[in-house]
């Protein structure tokens, strides 16, 4: 994976389903640090377009990393329970619904 950004915009809208938005029923706030980062909402509460650039203030779940560590995650490079004991991965709202992330993540 290139960027964070390519994720969001490219690879993350092509891989959801109406299945994966039913089971997590939530809204993930996404803030990816780096040159290639910026915030991404992923509204699994929305009948479509679930993902979009920006913040929700809204969000059940928060995610904070920088992009090196999530590029890791995606790659599989960086195991994500690790990162977040290390304190690389910051978690505001519902910490249960961060772990539901690996369904979208993977």
């Amino acid at each position: 994976m290139a960027s964070a950004r390519t994720f969001f915009e490219q690879v993350l809208p092509n891989k959801l389903t109406t299945e994966t938005a039913a089971d997590l029923g939530a809204i993930f706030q996404f803030n990816i640090e780096g040159d290639g980062g910026g915030s991404w909402t992923v509204d699994f509460t929305a009948p479509a377009e679930w993902v979009s650039e920006g913040q929700d203030s809204e969000a059940d779940c928060t995610i904070s990393m920088k992009e090196a560590d999530f590029i890791g995650i995606l790659n599989r490079k960086v195991n994500p329970q690790m990162a977040f004991m290390m304190g690389k991965i910051r978690v505001a709202g519902n910490l249960a619904l961060s772990l539901k992330l690996p369904k979208i993540l993977a």
